[in-house]
């Protein structure tokens, strides 16, 4: 086949492409979050002012929709994001410090019918960075965008390619309540109890690019029409039992050790690892179970809950939060482990609605 012939198969293919997605696009329903943008008013005048600023906002926007619903996922909807049309326009007069007064203010009153979350930009900053932070006054999230005035938000990558754009698109996944999924990573050497490694899949929410794990798609489809996340949300995706089941010799066996060890963030003084000394130690009833309930608790310990690390004099308990655990059943010399991230036990309860979480290991 000549070079001619080639392109113009390419062509064709690229067309038959285009017009499934937008097939596949018309038959799913659209779900539309709007952010009111906030950007100060210098930062607005060196990207041109207000009406290049917004046809340009506008942009970006659209390339995050192409980047969240042509990425690979299990969606049941569309996702539109879009920026309302009045910007708001503070003025930080030349003072850096100043924009963390203002993103402050974001926190705090939103009209809820005119918005669902804000997009912090701040444009002219010290340092860079992208993050969301949840629990505005109205329940709204914030996603702040820290750049330098030498990077423009606008033109720093094309798409498909990964810039300001698909970054904001990981931090809309924070606004519909995805966790960000690096932190469940783990390094064989960074496991002195299985000695295995852990790495949850691939996905725009840090693992990945142009991907959406099954764990993404269930949740936000789960949580498509609630425009602010529900207070709860982090309680009411869990099952309500994890169910521990261990066997010897294909039999289920009582009295036989069962310890949890949890996943930590890494930190300041830690890498990102197994802790090594167990949360919890249970032992098998005469049914060959363990049977645990209020899961949301187990992996969100409390301050002054038994065998978490220190926090003080050195934090060695980033986010206070367990990631995952390591269950290991031990008779002897004879162990079996398995892995429970807390995201495995969501996604199998947001595909399932079973209430109860079965994991069996054998001795």
């Amino acid at each position: 086949m000549n070079r001619k012939n080639q392109l113009f198969l390419f062509f064709i293919v690229f067309v038959i492409l285009q017009n499934f997605n937008i097939s596949v696009y018309a038959q799913k329903d659209t779900i539309t979050y709007r952010a009111q943008v906030w950007v100060d008013k210098t930062d607005m005048e060196r990207y041109g002012g207000e009406t290049d600023f917004k046809r340009n906002l506008k942009r970006m926007f659209d390339n995050t929709n192409r980047f969240w619903n042509e990425s690979k996922n299990k969606f049941k909807y569309y996702f539109k994001f879009v920026p309302v049309e009045e910007l708001y326009v503070y003025d930080i007069k030349g003072a850096k410090d100043k924009y963390e007064d203002f993103r402050r203010m974001a926190f705090g009153e939103m009209d809820t019918t005119k918005a669902d979350f804000i997009l912090f930009l701040a444009l002219d900053a010290k340092n860079g960075g992208l993050s969301c932070g949840g629990g505005g006054k109205n329940g709204q999230s914030v996603v702040m965008c820290y750049t330098k005035a030498n990077h423009n938000i606008f033109t720093d990558a094309l798409y498909p390619n990964q810039g300001t754009y698909s970054n904001l698109g990981h931090e809309y996944g924070h606004v519909r309540g995805a966790t960000d999924l690096y932190q469940y990573v783990i390094a064989a050497e960074d496991n002195p109890i299985s000695h295995e490694k852990l790495f949850p899949g691939k996905c725009n929410m840090g693992t990945g690019f142009g991907e959406w794990s099954d764990y993404c798609s269930a949740l936000f489809n789960y949580t498509a029409k609630m425009k602010q996340l529900d207070r709860n949300l982090g309680q009411n995706i869990f099952p309500k039992e994890l169910v521990i089941k261990v066997k010897k010799n294909g039999k289920l066996a009582k009295n036989v050790k069962v310890s949890l060890y949890g996943t930590r963030a890494g930190g300041r003084y830690n890498k990102r690892d197994v802790y090594p000394e167990p949360y919890r130690v249970y032992t098998t009833d005469r049914k060959g179970e363990v049977r645990l309930n209020n899961l949301y608790k187990l992996y969100h310990p409390d301050s002054n809950d038994p065998n978490i690390p220190p926090k003080t004099p050195k934090d060695l308990f980033p986010y206070s939060y367990w990631f995952s655990f390591i269950v290991e059943a031990s008779d002897g010399n004879t162990k079996d482990f398995s892995w429970i991230p807390d995201i495995e036990l969501q996604k199998y309860y947001l595909l399932t609605e079973n209430d109860e979480y079965t994991v069996t290991l054998n001795l």
